[in-house]
């Protein structure tokens, strides 16, 4: 299991903390998102990913910790 922090450029708002319900949604500032949570393995991180594209969201950094 890893952490995984997912920035996205958009304010948190309750449909996209909704749409991640694995993951914390934390903004950081007026127009940053951040999804942070563990996930099992690559697939899971990939699935994420895919929902992410499939909501026509744009990501801005994927980072690993652990």
């Amino acid at each position: 299991m890893k952490r995984y922090e997912i920035r996205l450029p958009y304010p948190r708002s309750d449909r996209l903390a909704a749409a991640f319900p694995e993951m914390e949604a934390v903004q950081l500032g007026p127009k940053t998102t951040v999804l942070v949570g563990t996930l099992c393995d690559q697939t899971q991180l990939h699935g994420l990913l895919a929902r992410i594209a499939d909501l026509g969201l744009e990501i801005v950094e994927v980072r690993q910790d652990g």
